[in-house]
């Protein structure tokens, strides 16, 4: 069973191997973690971590501004994909977006990116692109899709 809990910024350290392994280097997307440790450091924002048996699985980072959510980063262990564990972490994200008075969820993913269907049978809508929004380490550059889930 996977638990979802909030994390800090004590938690970076643990989501890392998930961030470096869930994430294509190819396509510039994952983060560092001092940039997930800035990010955290701003109002607005959080942590949350799925565990299976005490062990970290899974992780989002999200941050809001008045009535409108955004996750910004989603990642999980390649040994637990495909076993519902994103999709816990997002109804986690909805729930809380919902009881906080949120009015909108958005995010982007790289246009070519099979997540965009995840996203889509949650709900998500395309809204807009975002051309050359991601930065792979050969240089280069992928559209992203903005996408909105409105509650």
């Amino acid at each position: 069973m996977v638990s979802i809990t909030f994390g800090d910024a004590r938690d970076i350290a643990a989501i890392m191997p998930i961030m470096n392994a869930a994430f294509d280097p190819k396509y510039g997307e994952a983060w560092t973690a001092s940039q997930c440790l800035s990010l955290l450091a701003m109002p607005g924002s959080q942590l949350l971590l799925a565990a299976i048996e005490n062990q970290i699985v899974g992780f989002a980072l999200t941050r809001w501004v008045l009535d409108e959510e955004e996750l910004l980063m989603i990642g999980v262990d390649p040994g637990f994909q495909r076993q519902g564990v994103a999709t816990q972490i997002v109804a986690s994200i909805i729930s809380i977006a919902k009881n906080s008075g949120r009015q909108n969820l958005f995010l982007e993913v790289r246009a070519n990116n099979s997540a965009a269907n995840f996203y889509t049978r949650l709900g998500f809508a395309a809204k807009a692109t975002r051309r050359g929004y991601y930065r792979g380490v050969d240089g280069q550059r992928f559209d992203a899709t903005t996408m909105a889930l409105n509650f």
